[in-house]
């Protein structure tokens, strides 16, 4: 059986009603009044806001999987609302009216379940009963259990991201397909008049989302339920995480993109926007998801700005990052992993107008904390190179080290740290701001402790020779004798032309995998000050490195030497170019007295 959705981890999905005014719950049917044969109606959006209806009739009544013991609506729709597409991802939630013994129309269910028909007009919907029975509010004391999360099931919610360039879309899909997720490129909502404001009923298109702005990630259901401030959705868990904190966003559904066949890579959906935020998401429950019409959650800003330094020019993208500090990241990190990841990927592609396969950047990123005014966690870095094509941009490694970043924060166990906001600077060239070190000369001899001067013959990557000059000092409790001295480079930051970044940013279980606590039971840093170091330590020396080595030896000893040979062996700083990224070795001969 093919979920029409199916848990997700790391975020995303829900549904979102509009503004308007607090509407009373309608009539409901328990289950016991479920008849086969019934002749039923569906609501669902299939094109801009207004909700449409569908004929629906009842086939029979399922019992469910011995551990759940959670009972479903078997039923067969038909109609022109889903003739031409049948059922798919952005249906979940669509509420079924059943009449009861007095005529009146009664909620029964909410689709929920494809069964992989060819098609896809026979589903499976969840009884109402069973949607109201997951609480809007829930209990402080209820705990999550990430791990259990992403190890229960393949993650492979549908998600949505918007603000993405076609390309950038395209690697972003391919990168989630290696972790098996399904992800949507989906364009802006219309503005104005097109997309009017509207009260939340049953059957209204709405979203669940990690963040707003210039950059959105969400998932498109449908409402299932609303009663006055309260509603329910989907008709299945998004992550079966309990406690939530994500915007609650109404929707626009361009169109309901047609294929039969019903698996969960290729199936129908509806082709949505996510639009304004009217509420939160509080709810994640084994058969529904709940939230509240009003205000938004917790949420902390994003800004990303990135400067081409060729053309001069500098584009701008400000992110709203939904904030689940409050409720202890209940599927293990935050929404900003994902989404800080491919908008720095969409940024970084949109200030180069494509992605060269000579590339060379600088990246400052740093998160501010309400625990710590002032000082941020922060690092910066340089990046030569690229995979030659947006596969080698979006999944090198300017993504990995703010993963990183954020994973860091996201493992700190000792007390929930606030953002304040994240912003990120980036400088980027179409060069290969590259060369490699030729040959090196020196003094034919010199004393412990004293100083040197070498010179290092460069060729850029371009073809010209280039000199530089190098002043290092001998150690002073080095042995004596004629050693190697050996000059090492940087090498480029080559991303192998793959997307291991984003696939990583995709795949909550890798990300959980990653950050687990250690068998002797070490939580990761347990100071702001030891989290702080961790984040600095992304930064990497990016110059060239020297070494006294012995005669003969081509690179100093992989295992740690002590005492006077180790002094002599270690690598140590000696020069850095900040225009050019200086890699290879080369080496001199040299007596030290």
């Amino acid at each position: 059986m093919l979920p029409i959705r199916r848990p997700v981890a790391l975020a995303l999905l829900l549904l979102a009603g509009a503004p308007g005014a607090a509407r009373a719950g309608e009539p409901i049917m328990p289950l016991s009044e479920v008849r086969a044969g019934m002749r039923c109606q569906g609501a669902s959006v299939v094109r801009g806001v207004a909700v449409s209806t569908f004929d629906v009739e009842v086939i029979d009544i399922i019992v469910g999987d011995a551990a759940a013991r959670a009972p479903y609506i078997l039923f067969r729709a038909e109609g022109p609302a889903i003739d031409r597409t049948g059922i798919g991802p952005g249906f979940s939630g669509s509420p079924i009216r059943c009449p009861g013994a007095d005529g009146t129309p009664r909620i029964a269910g909410a689709i929920s379940e494809g069964i992989g028909e060819f098609g896809g007009k026979t589903a499976l919907a969840t009884p109402i009963e069973s949607v109201l029975g997951e609480p809007v509010d829930v209990p402080v004391s209820a705990r999550s259990r990430p791990d259990l999360v992403a190890r229960a099931r393949p993650i492979s919610e549908p998600m949505s991201f918007g603000g993405l360039s076609p390309r950038v879309a395209s690697a972003v899909q391919s990168a989630a397909r290696r972790v098996k997720r399904v992800v949507y490129a989906t364009p802006a909502p219309p503005s104005g008049a097109a997309f009017p404001a509207a009260p939340m009923v049953p059957g209204s298109a709405m979203a669940v989302g990690l963040s707003s702005g210039d950059i959105t990630s969400a998932a498109v259901g449908t409402v299932s339920y609303v009663d006055g401030d309260r509603l329910w959705a989907f008709g299945h868990p998004l992550d079966s995480a309990g406690r939530r904190s994500l915007f609650l966003q109404d929707a626009y559904v361009y169109t309901v993109v047609n294929n039969p066949l019903g698996t969960a890579e290729t199936s129908t959906y509806k082709y949505a926007a996510p639009g304004r935020t009217i509420g939160t998401l509080t709810s994640d429950g084994i058969s529904a998801v709940a939230g509240r019409l009003g205000p938004g959650p917790p949420s902390y800003p994003m800004k990303i700005v990135a400067l081409d330094v060729d053309r001069k020019k500098e584009q701008v993208a400000n992110v709203q990052i939904a904030d689940e500090t409050r409720v202890g990241l209940p599927v293990g990190s935050s929404p900003l992993t994902q989404v800080g990841g491919v908008a720095l990927a969409q940024m970084a592609y949109s200030a180069l107008q494509g992605a060269p396969a000579r590339q060379s950047s600088e990246m400052c990123a740093k998160i501010g904390l309400l625990e710590s005014p002032g000082r941020p966690l922060r690092f910066c870095n340089t990046y030569v190179g690229g995979g030659g094509g947006v596969e080698g941009l979006v999944g090198g490694p300017l993504v990995a080290d703010f993963t990183e970043m954020v994973r860091q924060l996201d493992a700190y166990k000792f007390g929930p740290l606030r953002v304040s906001g994240v912003e990120v600077y980036l400088r980027l060239r179409r060069d290969l701001r590259q060369g490699f070190l030729l040959s090196a000369s020196g003094p034919a001899s010199a004393r412990r402790g004293s100083r040197i001067t070498t010179k290092l013959e460069v060729r850029r990557v371009d073809g010209e020779k280039l000199t530089r000059t190098v002043r290092l000092k001998v150690p002073l409790g080095m042995p004596r004798g004629r050693r190697t001295l050996l000059f090492t480079g940087t090498s480029a930051d080559v991303s192998d032309g793959g997307q291991d970044a984003l696939a990583t940013v995709l795949d909550l279980g890798a990300l959980l995998e990653e950050g687990e606590e250690d068998p002797e039971g070490e939580a990761g840093p347990r100071t702001l000050n030891a989290l702080r170091a961790n984040v600095a330590s992304i930064h990497r020396y990016d110059g060239v490195s020297g070494a006294f080595l012995l005669p003969g030896q081509v690179q100093a000893e992989d295992e740690r030497i002590d005492g006077a040979e180790g002094m002599a062996q270690r690598n140590r700083e000696v020069y850095r170019d900040p225009e050019l990224r200086l890699s290879g070795k080369t080496a001199l001969s040299i007596v030290v007295r």
